[in-house]
This record gives C-alpha cells, structure tokens and sequence, in this order.
C-alpha cells in the first residue's frame, strides 16, 4: 500500500518537471517542502503502526474467496441498474435537462439547477440514485480479487458490466471522476490480494485486450469532455486549452507555445497537456496556499458535510474558497483549512488508519467490508497529490454501496447457517 503511494508521489512530481507548463505562483519550492513533509510524516506513521499491529501478510489471491461473492456481485450489479435508471429518469425528466447538444452543456445545466435549489435534492429518484449507483464499485472490487470462487471469463464480463455502468453514470452526470475512482479502486483490488497479477486474471490475449479497449476508452472520453467544452466556449480547441490552464494556475513555456501552430497535432496535443496538468495542477494551488491568507471555507469533507447538511444534520459548507474548482493536493488542503497543526495531524492519523485498513483486511480477508476499506484507504492514499479522495462526488456513496453489500452478505451467511 505504502510503496504505491510513494510510487504515486514520485511520479506525480516528475510528471511535473516534464510537462511543458509552470506554476504562476512563486512559492514553488515551498510547496515542494511541504508535499515532502506530508510524505515523511504519512510514510512514517504508517511503519511504526504497522509494526505495532503486527499481524499476518495480505491474504494470497485465491485463498480466502467470499463464498457469497457471485451472489454479491450480481447484487451490486442489479443496484446500479436501478440506480442508473432512477438517476436517468430524475435528470431527464424531472429537472428536464437536455443532453442534445452534448454532455458539458447538459453538465452546467444540472449544476445550475444545483445551485437554484440551493444544494436541496431534486426529487426522491436522485437520492435513490445516488444511494444504489455505485454498486458497480463493489462489483468491480469483487471481479478482481475473488480468483477462486470466478472463472477469468466471468471476470471479464463483470468487469465489463461494470465499465458500462461507470460510463454511462458518467455520460449523464457529465463528470470524470467516478472513471478516476474506478481506476484506483482497480489498483487497490489488485494490491488487496499477495501475488495478483494482470496476466493472472485475464489468461488470453482476447481477455486482456478487451480490458485494454475498455481502459482506452475511460481515457478518449475524458478527452472529449474536454473537447466538447472548448467547444461549448466558441473558440478553438488550442485557444481552449491555453486559455485554460490559467484559471489552473499555470502557464505554458514559451518553446511549447511556439510550436502551437493551430495544426489538428497542436490542438491535440494541446488538450493532452491540458488533461495531464489538469490531474497535476494542484502543485500550483499548493504553491498559492502557502502565500495565501487564510479562509473560514470548507475544503475537505465538503461533499459529505453537503449530503448532512442535505439530511438537516449540519449547517451548509461554504465550499467556496479562493481556489474552488481546483485541486488543491490533500497536504495543501490540510494547511489551507487547518494551519500547520491541522496539517501535521491530519498526516499523521492518515498513516495510522493505512496501517490499520491494511492489518484489518489481512485479519479478517474472507470478510467484504475490511477489503472494501482497504481499497477505499488505498484510493485515498493515491490520490493525495491531487485530492482527498472523500471529496470526490462518487466516494460516499462508493462507500455506502460496500457496507449495503457487506450488511447483505452478512444476511446470506447468517441464513446459511
């Protein structure tokens, strides 16, 4: 677990040094300090407890399979139909927004209609919706680390099932990071199991090229929601691109603006470069962080603190800080809303909670609900260079969806007996 998220790190800082963009702000070296300091304090925790903990080594892949994982999985399954089909007909129907002219104009519609409603649900179906959408997280998580209990062909078509399901949760939300989500809950499955290996799961090239089309398309269709947006704004793709990458504080160097010619490869890769830095831009917000003052917003936690608030639990988070709308990486979020005592804590318990998912699921590895906080630990883990994980709008209830299942397989166990 912690050697992935260190991976992750490393390459998030290359891929940095490489892009042909730099930070507006100047406070780069201090962001840098500070991303490595969340790092030493999280990889440090996390050692300690775990050496504390003890415990056994990560269940081998095929050894302790839930028995009830091919009822689960159909179960996951069948929520996210029904999920998908009450968020379709709330979208389409109830607030009437028109997916004619394409999925970024039909996305600013519904947050419009958001903001209009104040945050309040839109009806019955949305919650509905929202609550059994994501099984398709379970069932995915299910495909891949229960080698013993499914065939590498069943495999596929779960798999495939569920990419449907992703894409077509996407296709109507108008948004990318359920497909972010999935990718690393893809990772942490893999990592839950010792020994698990792509060719393991997928034993023929048709099997592993199927996956690899599917991987590929996740990828062209965050490209041409970008797409879609340049054109949504009237202007060209690359005048797009480099207009935005501004608002995500940075700027492109001047040989790489040189070499835009207004040519279809320009444009292309224009919106390569605008993808990439738009998953590594939080090295800029955290360089803006540090010499900003500080705000009484909301950053982290802001979507479940908006569904308690939702539920007349809480007050509604003011989300709206000086950077909203971009990523703000988790140790620069800690710092924005929490100051240095926030952000030291909050790294800290970060590692002892790794260490604890990580001992839980070797404990207990014939048990749905510890694998499903391993890999929801795992995500949160991979994902500090851009996010808190929780923040994404499909985390909650990717959570809610694991303890459903895991109260159900608990219901089948017990009627078993």
């Amino acid at each position: 677990m912690v050697k992935h998220f260190l991976g992750v790190w490393l390459i998030y800082w290359v891929t940095v040094a490489l892009l042909p963009v730099h930070s507006i702000y100047p406070a780069t070296a201090e962001a840098f300090a500070l991303q490595c300091a969340f790092v030493t304090l999280v990889l440090g925790t996390y050692t300690l407890t775990y050496a504390v903990l003890g415990g056994p080594a990560l269940p081998a892949a095929g050894r302790f399979d839930l028995p009830t994982a091919p009822t689960l999985i159909l179960i996951s399954l069948v929520m996210s139909i029904l999920g998908f089909v009450f968020l379709a007909y709330d979208k389409a129907y109830i607030q009437g927004i028109d997916y004619s002219e394409g999925i970024a104009v039909a996305r600013e519609e519904w947050r419009r209609g958001g903001e209009a409603r104040e945050g309040q649900p839109s009806s019955v179906f949305s919650v509905m919706g929202y609550l059994l959408g994501s099984g398709y997280y379970v069932a995915a998580v299910l495909a891949v680390t229960q080698v013993g209990v499914l065939s590498a062909r069943q495999r596929v078509w779960i798999l495939l099932a569920s990419f449907i399901l992703l894409m077509g949760n996407s296709a109507i939300s108008g948004g990318r990071s359920n497909i972010l989500l999935m990718t690393v809950f893809m990772f942490g499955a893999m990592a839950a199991r010792g020994g698990l290996k792509f060719r393991r799961l997928f034993n023929t090239l048709a099997q592993r090229q199927i996956l690899i089309l599917a991987a590929g398309l996740s990828v062209a269709y965050t490209l041409f929601v970008f797409y879609q947006r340049a054109q949504d704004s009237d202007v060209s793709v690359l005048e797009y691109a480099l207009d935005f990458l501004p608002y995500l504080g940075l700027e492109p160097e001047e040989w790489y603006k040189s070499l835009m010619d207004g040519s279809s490869a320009s444009s292309l890769s224009a919106i390569f470069v605008l993808a990439v830095s738009y998953l590594t831009h939080s090295f800029a917000s955290v360089a803006a962080i540090i010499d900003a003052s500080a705000e009484d917003k909301t950053i982290i936690f802001v979507h479940i603190t908006g569904i308690l608030s939702k539920l007349a639990l809480v007050n509604r988070p003011d989300g709206d800080w000086f950077l909203a709308g971009r990523f703000p990486s988790f140790p620069g979020a800690l710092w924005h809303q929490y100051g240095g005592i926030g952000f030291v804590f909050g790294s800290l318990l970060l590692g002892v909670i790794s260490a604890f998912a990580n001992t839980w699921t070797a404990w207990q590895p014939a048990r749905l609900l510890p694998l499903g906080a391993f890999v929801m630990v795992y995500s949160v883990l991979l994902l500090t260079p851009a996010l808190f994980a929780a923040d994404l709008l499909s985390f909650p209830f990717a959570a809610a969806a694991f303890v459903i299942v895991a109260l159900l397989d608990r219901y089948l166990r017990f009627r078993a007996l």
